[in-house]
């Protein structure tokens, strides 16, 4: 597999998260990433106001922000365009 940068990773994350709030390990493995580095990507949506932990039934759920669907869209956007100009 070809390594990932960091913003695909990230747009990955948020686009688990778009449909609802999921666990740490759930998460994980949608983004297909290793649970020991998920930590750090979650810090740094979290510290952009991008992604929220909140405690659910003892067990910490992220959920995407509004500011967290805002990027999310316009990344979609602007991939969209990049691949229609590539076609």
């Amino acid at each position: 597999m070809k390594n990932r940068d960091t913003t695909v990773i990230c747009w990955e994350l948020l686009r688990a998260l778009a449909p609802g709030p999921l666990l740490p390990s759930r998460l994980a493995r949608v983004a297909n990433l290793p649970y020991d580095r998920l930590g750090d990507y979650l810090g740094f949506l979290t510290a952009g106001g991008l992604v929220k932990s909140e405690p659910a039934e003892g067990h910490e759920m992220y959920s995407i922000t509004p500011r967290g669907m805002d990027a999310l869209n316009r990344l979609d956007s602007a991939l969209k365009m990049l691949f229609s100009a590539l076609e």
